[in-house]
């Protein structure tokens, strides 16, 4: 009896699935912050050296990004495809953006691609990219500036949200580390030998709120005070704030940028502290393959005959893989309830059984993707063609310093 590819995809993920929860729930109930995954880390690779795949460790030079990879019996010369899993935490919150289950997608995706290289016996390489610290640092734009992903043809995974898109359009961001210091002194005794840091954090954030005024809506700016002083009694010598700023593409992040730089100087010289100023890699704005994007939001359509989700804010590393490969960023539902990510109610919904079962489904749409791309030969030329127009048309083409928007 012939079996269909969307057979061998389903058949293979559904044999899995209940490993795949218990690895996700493992993950959920132990959540570890950025470039801290080892608990994760170990127990993704565990499971697929088990499972018979070549692991690379410490990918990118990252100690807890890894890559495992598989090679067609029938040779290397085919697509070479790859996946995403990411499996970071937030602080305090836990996996509030479903990351535990954005890990075990990856697994799923690549056993099942296997299993279509090895029954189809079509030439090509699969490989599971392990992508650490998506909320931090941006684990994949390092990986990135490291080779990890060269000679990559397609690269995708998914992300549990309030609703479905394969054509979101994330935003750019840029995270400032800013320091202040001045000079302590008794708060009583000799304010006025004082030179008062925590003022110049708080001027920050006042000043950047009154700005607010001036921005235009889909613009960002939202921080914290991370050291703001020790002790009442003590005129503070030292303050850090954090910010995030955000907007729709680099040249309106670039002029974003240097509003809230001018609002960090103002209060600098407001209080006679001096400054420094630490900028990470800036997320870049996600760019969804058309052809890729629309075939998964008719398979999502079809499972659960509701529209898209709209485009609703947010940034991802992935986006920076999006400018320079073929890719697709799949959102699916988590739970059906609406609730955001990175609250409570999310991290609690990203350990249910309906979670998972939505999770594999959107693993087994994004897999059927890849067979396409690797078994229809006019398929994979419109996701190509697609690709070229958008190079074309961009007017934000990057040079080899792209990521930190200066």
């Amino acid at each position: 009896m012939r079996i269909s590819v969307d057979d061998i995809i389903h058949r293979a993920i559904a044999k899995v699935s209940s490993e795949l929860r218990k690895l996700s729930l493992a993950i959920h109930d132990n959540p570890e912050v950025a470039l801290k995954e080892k608990k994760a880390c170990k127990l993704l690779t565990d499971y697929l050296k088990a499972k018979g795949y070549e692991i690379e460790l410490n990918a990118g030079g990252l100690s807890t990004a890894f890559i495992a990879s598989y090679t067609s019996p029938a040779g290397h010369k085919g697509l070479n495809i790859g996946f995403c899993s990411e499996y970071d935490a937030l602080p305090q919150i836990g996996h509030g953006c479903g990351h535990n289950l954005i890990a075990v997608s990856g697994v799923a995706m690549l056993l099942a691609i296997s299993e279509v290289l090895d029954t189809c016996s079509i030439p090509g390489t699969v490989k599971l990219f392990g992508t650490p610290a998506e909320e931090a640092i941006g684990g994949k734009i390092i990986m990135e500036k490291q080779g990890v992903f060269d000679g990559t043809d397609l690269l995708m995974m998914v992300h549990p949200t309030p609703g479905y898109s394969g054509s979101w359009r994330s935003q750019c961001c840029l995270s400032m580390s800013v320091e202040y210091f001045g000079k302590a002194s008794h708060a009583a005794m000799a304010p006025w030998e004082g030179i008062n840091a925590g003022s110049a954090a708080t001027i920050s954030m006042q000043t950047i709120g009154v700005l607010r005024e001036q921005f235009k809506p889909e613009w960002r700016a939202h921080g914290i005070i991370a050291v703001g002083g020790q002790v009442s009694n003590a005129i503070p010598d030292y303050s850090r704030i954090e910010y995030t700023i955000r907007a729709e593409n680099t040249d309106d992040l670039k002029i974003v940028r240097g509003h809230v730089l001018r609002c960090f100087e103002a209060a600098a010289l407001a209080t006679g502290c001096t400054r420094k100023v630490k900028e990470e890699y800036a997320y870049l704005d996600n760019q969804d393959n058309p052809v890729l994007g629309r075939m998964y939001e008719d398979l999502m359509r079809e499972k659960y005959n509701e529209p898209p989700y709209p485009n609703a804010g947010g940034s991802t590393d992935f986006g920076n893989l999006s400018h320079d490969f073929i890719t697709l960023h799949g959102l699916y539902d988590l739970a059906g309830t609406g609730v955001p990510n990175h609250s409570k109610r999310f991290t609690e919904d990203a350990r249910t059984e309906t979670a998972h079962e939505r999770t594999m489904f959107a693993a087994e749409a994004i897999s059927r993707i890849a067979a396409r791309c690797l078994l229809d030969q006019g398929f994979w030329d419109s996701v190509k063609k697609a690709y070229g127009n958008r190079l074309a048309c961009s007017s934000h083409r990057h040079n080899s310093d792209r990521h930190l928007v200066k």
